[in-house]
């Protein structure tokens, strides 16, 4: 680090240290809430370290996240409170002065002797930065030691398309105990400043070539390769596309009028669905049936973590919907919102949300907004 870095950063850190004395403990804990769903900020625990790492409390909450105020670096972040202990034995080494792999090495071996808990899978990290060089609005979800190709997951950086407003969920540091889910979170008032895009006529791609249509709903990078199939009338299965790696995409369902792309371990599943379809079941009974096949083993189950793609080319529901799958998890455990976002996301602002919890079912929702297959109207007040 060169002299100019460290005299900038020695800078913006008592900038950021005056501009928080500056402000009353009011105006910090409304400021720290900010990246939150609007159902968990009320409720939310709000605190901070001092000097010597110890934890200080500006507001005890009663629901199940806790939020930092904005620090030196310019973040404003957000935790589950299941992982609470963990943040507060880091701050306490850093404050003896520990950093970097010397603090990584420290956590991991606390984490191994039981004197901390392990993140829980899937926990969500909201973070939110106020200036237009990087995303402003991002989610976070933990998926320690998961891989790509496992879950399904594209790993391309969608840094760029983000800061234009239309960055796509990915991937990074698979494989390793800080694999994470970047969530870019397009169209609200807080978000980077979306760039309209011309939307794609899905329906005249469908006519004319279904396999293109039916890759539609997947970051591109995920597209080569996939493999793409349909169902005849009596439910059974016919291959439009040989695939050459784990994605697998099933053309429009003409019940649902979704089109759904998946991990081709699921692909029984989806067999399963159509089946069910083709015995005239309506699309309300076939996904209670899934529900009930997934519970009792009549179908594998989907892996904990995994990516399902969905579009839907009407205006009366989510277009561009991403489902993570989160088997048998909570709300309070991983600190996500209950609250749907369905109509919200119809205005192109939806934020993430969590279905079914506590059932094999379970899952993250979440709207993917901004884009050339997105709801569309990004018309807000920033």
């Amino acid at each position: 680090m060169n002299k100019l870095t460290t005299t900038v950063g020695t800078m913006l850190g008592l900038f950021a240290m005056a501009s928080a004395s500056a402000q009353t403990v009011s105006e910090r804990i409304e400021q720290a809430v900010t990246p939150l769903p609007a159902d968990l900020k009320a409720d939310a625990t709000v605190y901070d370290y001092d000097d010597d790492g110890a934890r200080e409390v500006l507001r005890q909450g009663s629901n199940h996240v806790e939020c930092k105020p904005r620090d030196e670096r310019g973040f404003t972040l957000c935790f589950p409170t299941s992982t609470a202990a963990r943040r507060d034995y880091s701050a306490a080494l850093a404050a003896q002065g520990l950093e970097g792999d010397e603090l990584q090495i420290a956590m991991q071996a606390a984490e191994d002797e039981g004197t901390i808990q392990p993140t829980p899978p899937g926990s969500i990290l909201y973070r939110l930065y106020e200036e237009d060089d990087r995303i402003k609005l991002l989610w976070v979800v933990l998926l320690p030691g998961m891989m790509a190709e496992d879950q399904a997951m594209s790993l391309v950086s969608q840094r760029d398309p983000s800061l234009a407003g239309h960055g796509r969920p990915w991937m990074m540091s698979e494989g390793t105990s800080g694999a994470h889910l970047m969530i870019p979170i397009n169209g609200t008032h807080l978000s980077n400043e979306t760039v309209d895009l011309d939307p794609i006529d899905t329906k005249a791609l469908y006519e004319k070539d279904p396999v293109a249509h039916a890759l539609l709903p997947l970051p591109a990078d995920l597209r080569d390769g996939a493999q793409v199939v349909t169902y005849t009338e009596d439910g059974s299965r016919k291959v439009l596309r040989e695939g050459s790696y784990m994605m697998e995409c099933a053309t429009r369902d003409e019940a649902t009028r979704f089109t759904r792309c998946y991990h081709k371990s699921l692909g029984a599943q989806t067999d399963y669905r159509a089946k069910l379809s083709a015995q005239g079941m309506s699309a309300q009974e076939v996904s209670a049936a899934m529900v009930e096949a997934r519970a009792n083993g009549a179908v594998p189950a989907t892996p904990y973590g995994s990516m399902m793609y969905r579009l839907y080319e009407e205006e009366d529901r989510l277009k561009l919907l991403w489902v993570l799958f989160l088997p048998n998890a909570t709300s309070e455990e991983l600190g996500m919102s209950t609250a749907s976002q369905r109509d919200p996301s119809l205005d192109g602002e939806g934020l993430p949300w969590m279905m079914r919890e506590g059932t094999p079912s379970a899952h993250l929702m979440i709207p993917i907004n901004g884009t050339e297959l997105s709801n569309q109207d990004w018309d807000i007040d920033r």
